[in-house]
């Protein structure tokens, strides 16, 4: 084929399989948030669009993630907390940067005690458990394995189960803590519609412009950033209207459920029993961290759980916001998390390799 020559579209069926497999995913979500209200579920938009998905999933309906999805999701998301800091947040956050740094650092031993438990479990290689189980973005420690050869599926699939089980039961988990969360909805007066689609549209410009310098979560952390902006100087108030949030809430509980595969209860049944054991070890471990430095610092306990939970950073701001607890506190402390690991990602790991055999 010469170097001009066209290149072919895909089959016009294939694009039809495609776009049907997204619209069944975006159905299957809606059904499963709606069942979700009904039946009483807490977060029903988030958590019954995940369940949702992921049954089908499972199930081995042939579903497939909706394009931008995720990103539509984080942007409203972030956008919605941005405009709640203010310069008193800020300098608190500040304040307790030697906190979040050590908590990121305890997260990983966290996750290093978890690989050990997986090599155990299912005899997977050092640097394969390694890096399934530090709980940095699923993302990043994909790109990050390969380059000292491990493998890559079991990687992906404890990545996966982090999130994704660590997002359905913090929740259930922050309401036992405290009953006054489950009831303690987002209050305050919802923005104007013209002020939140203009604090949309920037969010959006915010999330692509972090996206081009790769930086991590970057459509969430560009809308924070934007909705920060509009906040500081008064651009915005007020809570992003329920029109807007419930789409988000579905859109990205549907882009977690939709990476649970048939394979997982097949080919790959031992290894999804395994992994699952150790989030849970992680997720209860760090819950009693955060709830032992909760007390020992005066702060709420249930914020503190999700600010330390070993889970995805959009979802468990996310899951802050709606249950009424301080958003920003949490995004903070998930965002050091996050860079932290990225930048010592490496290094543990090679320390982590020379002292086990």
């Amino acid at each position: 084929m010469k170097d001009n020559a066209p290149v072919p579209s895909p089959p016009r069926s294939t694009v039809a399989g495609r776009i049907a497999a997204a619209a069944a995913t975006l159905l299957a979500a809606v059904i499963g948030a709606v069942a979700a209200r009904l039946g009483g579920l807490p977060l029903p938009w988030l958590l019954g669009s995940l369940f949702a998905t992921a049954l089908v999933g499972l199930l081995g309906a042939p579903i497939r993630p909706i394009r931008y999805g995720r990103t539509v999701g984080q942007v409203v998301i972030g956008s919605a907390i941005g405009v709640q800091f203010n310069l008193t947040i800020i300098i608190t956050l500040l304040s307790l940067l030697h906190l979040m740094v050590a908590v990121a650092v305890v997260s990983m031993l966290v996750g290093a005690c978890g690989a050990l438990m997986l090599m155990w479990l299912t005899r997977l290689d050092k640097t394969t458990a390694f890096f399934a189980t530090v709980p940095g973005g699923v993302a990043e420690m994909v790109n990050i394995a390969p380059r000292y050869g491990a493998e890559l599926e079991p990687i992906m699939l404890a990545q996966t189960l982090r999130v994704g089980l660590i997002v359905a039961i913090a929740p259930f988990l922050v309401i036992q803590f405290s009953d006054q969360a489950a009831s303690a909805a987002a209050t305050g007066l919802p923005m104007g519609w013209a002020i939140a689609c203009a604090l949309l549209a920037a969010a959006a410009l915010g999330g692509a412009a972090f996206a081009s310098f790769t930086f991590p979560n970057a459509w969430f952390m560009g809308a924070i950033a934007v909705g920060v902006v509009f906040g500081l100087v008064g651009l915005a108030e007020g809570r992003m209207p329920d029109l807007v949030l419930i789409p988000a809430q579905i859109l990205i509980g549907a882009s977690l459920g939709v990476q649970f595969r048939r394979e997982f209860l097949t080919r790959l049944a031992r290894l999804l029993v395994a992994s699952s054991i150790v989030v849970l070890f992680a997720a209860t471990t760090m819950a009693l961290i955060a709830a032992g430095f909760a007390l020992a610092l005066a702060m709420p306990v249930p914020t503190m759980v999700l600010a330390f939970a070993p889970a995805g950073m959009a979802e468990m701001v996310l899951t802050a916001k709606l249950l009424g607890l301080d958003g920003t506190l949490v995004a903070g402390f998930q965002l050091v998390r996050i860079i932290v690991i990225l930048l010592l990602a490496q290094p543990a790991y090679r320390l982590f390799a020379k002292l086990v055999t």
